[in-house]
């Protein structure tokens, strides 16, 4: 159950959060949501291209994603494709930067690149593409 009020007043004016489901929230989770608050918006996601080969969607080296609140895909900032093959790999490093909000973990500490889920023509796919990550301050 929420007991802050501001956190209360946040998930109704926010969220539309019905009060039955303000009730199963558990303190931990309270917590968590009483760390993000003040710092979710300070913070985003970016992975930039390094190496892109046949890739279908166009991405190219220098080209990046965007991530905003660790939820939100910056359409304007991001110069990629939002390419559908690169959107589970981000969203791992998206949660990723929540959890470390959510604990009060070091926000810009290193976070590692990925692929997307084309494994490329060596390994029966066709393009593929790598990125780089950081967290940055906004």
């Amino acid at each position: 159950m929420i007991k802050d009020e501001g956190l209360k007043m946040m998930a109704m004016q926010m969220l539309a959060m019905t009060e039955a489901d303000m009730n199963k929230v558990t303190p931990q989770m309270e917590e968590e949501l009483r760390n993000a608050m003040p710092v979710i918006g300070d913070y985003r996601v970016v992975a930039e291209v390094v190496r892109s080969k046949y890739c279908f969607a166009g991405c190219q080296p220098g080209q990046k994603l965007v991530v905003d609140n660790a939820t939100q895909i910056n359409a304007q900032e991001s110069t990629a494709p939002l390419c559908v093959g690169a959107l589970a790999p981000l969203i791992d490093r998206a949660h990723l930067l929540m959890d470390r909000i959510y604990h009060k973990g070091d926000l810009t500490a290193h976070m590692s690149g990925f692929r997307c889920s084309d494994p490329g023509l060596d390994l029966g796919g066709l393009g593929t593409v790598e990125f780089k990550v950081r967290v940055e301050k906004k």
